[in-house]
């Protein structure tokens, strides 16, 4: 299935996409920092067989432009993708997120409910378990290794997979190309300072109340989102489903591709009934 890159203005800023599928149901894939849509490459090729797909760049990220700090935070994020709904046409979508991609999708399933069909999890931020010591030591570096490089990005990827192998030199060159210019640090710092807990903390008291399915999908060896936070997010959602993806760490889909397919085909057969 043919996977199209396309740009679409969504309120104030160019949002860049990648569409695949002609099926009824349209499932949206959000990625997360410091990644862009490329990591959901192998996902979207299987999926597109039955469903019609959707990963945009978030704002900041990828392909899409930029911004100032403030309008980077989950909740403006989580904006940004409903004026891109309304931009494509689509009155409601599934949601899969990753990382702050996750956190975007809970914020979407409390704030838009009649936007979202449902919504996955995969290896996402919740309550109060963000941002990452190593994603806030971008705005003070205290060291080289901190400091808002390629280098910082390549070490993020790679701590963070269980398969060292699965980060080929086409995804590598996929995540590390778009800040590969002179403002490229600034970027990165931008989008680390967007961040803060109370993004997803402030609307725990609303998930109880989420009527959607919902599926959280944790790396059993992640090392920066553990899945203790899976089953968190199943204890507080009704009715969601929480499941430990064996040998897989923080990139899920990087690390088993098709399990990860698999289990987000899953979902959409238990949402469909």
């Amino acid at each position: 299935m043919e996977i199209q890159l396309k740009v679409a203005r969504a309120g104030n800023y160019n949002i860049s996409y990648r569409q695949a599928g002609e099926g009824k149901q349209t499932i949206l894939l959000l990625h997360g920092i410091p990644t862009n849509s490329f990591l959901w490459i192998h996902v979207i090729q299987q999926l597109s067989q039955t469903y019609t797909v959707i990963a945009p760049d978030l704002v900041g990220y990828g392909a899409s432009d930029r911004a100032g700090h403030d309008d980077l935070t989950l909740p403006m994020q989580a904006n940004h993708v409903i004026s891109l709904l309304d931009a494509l046409g689509l009155d409601s979508v599934h949601v899969v997120g990753h990382d702050l991609g996750g956190g975007v999708a809970q914020i979407l399933a409390v704030n838009f409910p009649q936007r979202i069909d449902s919504f996955i999890v995969i290896d996402g931020v919740a309550f109060s378990n963000w941002p990452l010591p190593k994603v806030v030591s971008l705005r003070f570096p205290t060291a080289p290794e901190f400091e808002p490089s390629l280098y910082f990005i390549e070490k993020m990827l790679r701590e963070g997979l269980f398969h060292q192998q699965s980060l080929t030199p086409e995804l590598l060159n996929a995540f590390l190309q778009p800040f590969n210019h002179p403002d490229g640090p600034k970027e990165l710092t931008e989008a680390s300072l967007a961040l803060n807990h109370h993004q997803t903390e402030d609307i725990v008291p609303q998930l109880p109340k989420v009527n959607k399915p919902a599926t959280f999908l944790y790396g059993q060896y992640d090392r920066y989102l553990p899945p203790y936070w899976g089953m968190r997010l199943k204890e507080t959602v009704p009715n969601s489903t929480f499941k430990v993806l064996p040998e897989c760490s923080h990139y899920s889909m990087l690390d088993n591709p098709l399990l990860v397919t698999q289990e987000i085909m899953e979902h959409m057969t238990r949402a469909s009934v």
